[in-house]
């Protein structure tokens, strides 16, 4: 195989390994802003909801329900909130250190392999996280369900 095919295809696998990190980060950022839609909606459902089926009257077990999923999601959105470590970039002095500073700098196809493997690793890495945030956000929408078929409960109950 020539030199320039084999550059070709390095540069290939380079630019789908950025390609799938990317992505990755998009879906990151989507899941958080999905998780605050979800509590919007939740706080906007508790503060009429809610409002509605205290009319006067005190707490009941289904009222104290609906709070119960109304604080849950609430600590779902903090939690797909929380800062986590993800790998969505190469640290630029793993990079020189050990490819560019050296007597020799080796070749940019090595290093364009060297790299995809990094950022292929990382995107591994980064699925379990990403599966979880997807877990607890299917949650926090169970939990909405929930908790306005504990308020419409509550309210059928009070009047």
């Amino acid at each position: 195989m020539a030199n320039a095919d084999k550059d070709i295809l390095y540069r290939l696998a380079y630019e789908e390994a950025v390609r799938a990190l990317t992505e990755q980060q998009a879906e990151i950022d989507s899941f958080r802003g999905r998780a605050g839609l979800l509590f919007s909606s939740t706080a906007i459902t508790t503060s009429f909801l809610g409002a509605r089926s205290f009319d006067g009257a005190s707490l009941t077990p289904i009222s104290w329900l609906a709070l119960a999923a109304f604080t849950g999601v609430a600590a779902i959105w903090v939690a797909i909130l929380l800062p986590r470590p993800w790998e969505l970039t190469a640290d630029p002095q793993e990079v020189i250190e050990p490819y560019i500073r050296e007597d020799e700098p080796v070749p940019i196809d090595e290093l364009r392999s060297e790299l995809s493997f990094h950022m292929h690793n990382s995107y591994v890495a980064n699925r379990a996280g990403i599966q979880h945030l997807a877990v607890l956000l299917q949650i926090a929408s169970g939990l909405l369900t929930l908790e306005v078929v504990f308020w419409i409960i509550a309210i059928a109950t009070t009047t």
